[in-house]
């Protein structure tokens, strides 16, 4: 069973590499192959976290990913949407998305500077 789901697993890594290279030619421009595939299964694995397993919604996940940069692990109110994973995975992409959209949330966390910084 884990090897079908293996093929199954690199059949949509394939799928979503010419996605992203059809779709994000500047990113993946300056991008080789293997790290096309490394990105792929972050957010395969990424996914996994919060119960999201539908190839629609991974590739929206790269989108996402790549378009706003958002960081992993995620600002708070990003880790709310997607933790509750007894709603539909669908639909908490979208209020994902929505979340991403509002500029006055963020989508990074802050850089805590070091107490001592001031005095260098």
């Amino acid at each position: 069973m884990e090897a079908f789901r293996q093929i199954e697993v690199e059949k949509f890594v394939q799928k979503s590499v010419v996605f992203l290279q059809q779709n994000f030619a500047d990113w993946c421009a300056d991008k080789e192959q293997e790290a096309i595939e490394a990105f792929i299964h972050g957010i395969i694995a990424f996914g996994e976290q919060y119960e999201i397993r539908k190839q629609l919604n991974l590739q929206k996940l790269m989108h996402f990913k790549i378009t706003y940069e958002f960081d992993v692990p995620l600002v708070e109110h990003l880790e709310e949407i997607l933790s509750q994973v007894e709603t539909n995975e669908s639909y908490r992409v979208k209020c994902f998305y929505k979340s991403l959209l509002n500029k006055e949330l963020p989508v990074k966390k802050e850089e805590k500077m070091d107490e001592f910084d001031w005095w260098e």
